[in-house]
């Protein structure tokens, strides 16, 4: 698809769908998936491939930051731009369990909330009413449920 993009300027998500039912049986089978082929498809048009060699990070991350005298703006600021506009915003209801008044207390930032469908699940010894913590399962590191927390707005600690 993306060669066709890239080829044709068009992309045909549903007819390319039809086709993988039709060789392998049971592919694509939820509305999520096919939300998500979307999704991705939209990202790689917008975004292109992001890849960078480890042994050219440093010097490729320097060109990046570095400040384009005609817009003021740098490839970084505008790849983060990019990336918010293919990101989905959480919406209030996403983050039910850390809007529950028992719970305030416990976010460091109102702005800074887990989804609810990110929670870990944590069992308390003491018959604690709430095991919630501000923190969020992901797949970090090649190692599935580690966990991401948010100890300052500006930094964030990955435990893998």
């Amino acid at each position: 698809m993306l060669d066709m993009a890239e080829r044709e300027g068009v992309v045909d998500i549903y007819n390319c769908v039809r086709e993988l039912r039709a060789r392998r049986v049971n592919m694509v089978q939820t509305e999520e998936q096919y939300v998500f082929i979307h999704d991705a498809i939209l990202e790689a048009c917008l975004c292109g491939d992001t890849a960078i060699p480890a042994n050219q990070l440093r010097s490729v991350y320097y060109e990046m930051n570095r400040l384009d005298p005609q817009t003021n703006s740098s490839q970084i600021k505008e790849e983060f731009r990019t990336l918010n506009m293919v990101t989905p915003t959480l919406r209030v209801e996403d983050c039910s369990i850390a809007l529950l008044p028992r719970n305030h207390e416990k976010n460091r930032c109102m702005d800074v909330l887990p989804p609810d469908r990110c929670l870990p699940f944590l069992i308390t010894i003491d018959g604690e009413s709430s095991n919630y913590i501000n923190a969020a399962l992901m797949d970090v590191c090649n190692a599935p449920c580690s966990t991401l927390t948010s100890s300052q707005l500006q930094h964030m600690s990955f435990f893998c």
